[in-house]
């Protein structure tokens, strides 16, 4: 695409870790724009109740692993060499797996619901291997995007927002956080069952591609915020519609 930096999007290595209802939208916006390398995490398998909003599967892929249909229902969308490399994991126990991954990476996106203490493990990681973090939720009308640069003086919501048990945070620190194999210690948020109760295609589908497009719009030199929280509930008709193109002015 003119004016598109298709060099530096080809050398980019991303780390989806969670393959649903973002997931799914994340990997496939990675594949349409042509990236090098995607590697996908999951430890669950496609149910019925996911059809609704993780958009890379369908009926055929129920009971499947997720990162297995996943990757197989990427294939159409290679529009260049990506490759795609997947992995049935659980992130938390096999902690030393994403470590390795990471180190291979230029962007994690952090979709996985385990709470807030594994958002902040994986900041950490991302500050100490010195790429970007870029983390998406989305729960009934409602969407969030946090960014993470990983640069000088820029920080993130969850980092400096640490609600929680003291003693976890310090263990979690970018300077130890590649030294765990297993970080199963840290304990799970109280969140809603996601997996029976989640959001629809619409805002899981609006979620992934801001989220991809935060990531995007850094790469490529502009300035994003690093906090972003969206309810389409908010987005009333408006009386004050503005036509296109403008009618002729009257003589």
């Amino acid at each position: 695409m003119p004016g598109f930096q298709n060099d530096k999007m080809q050398q980019q290595v991303a780390f989806v870790l969670g393959c649903g209802g973002l997931g799914c939208t994340i990997a496939l916006a990675l594949a349409r724009l042509g990236i090098k390398k995607i590697f996908l995490l999951d430890m669950d398998t496609v149910d019925i109740s996911n059809l609704n909003r993780q958009i890379l599967f369908s009926k055929d892929h129920v009971g499947q692993n997720k990162v297995d249909a996943a990757a197989e229902g990427l294939k159409p969308h290679l529009v260049g060499p990506t490759q795609v490399e997947k992995y049935h994991l659980n992130a938390l126990t096999n902690w030393s797996k994403v470590v390795s991954i990471a180190k291979q990476c230029t962007v994690i996106f952090n979709n996985i619901d385990v709470g807030h203490y594994f958002d902040y493990a994986v900041i950490s990681l991302g500050k100490s291997l010195g790429i970007p973090v870029v983390a998406g939720s989305s729960y009934a009308r409602t969407w969030i995007v946090e960014f993470y640069a990983a640069k000088q003086g820029k920080s993130s919501f969850s980092y400096e927002n640490k609600d929680g048990d003291k003693a976890i945070f310090e263990k979690l620190n970018p300077k130890d956080i590649q030294s765990f194999s297993d970080i199963s210690f840290i304990p799970p948020d109280d969140n809603p069952n996601t997996r029976q109760i989640g959001s629809n295609v619409l805002v899981c589908s609006m979620a992934g591609l801001n989220t991809v497009n935060h990531w995007v719009q850094e790469l490529m030199g502009f300035e994003m915020p690093n906090f972003s929280k969206v309810d389409i509930s908010s987005f009333w008709k408006s009386d004050d519609i503005i036509a296109w193109p403008p009618p002729e002015e009257e003589n």
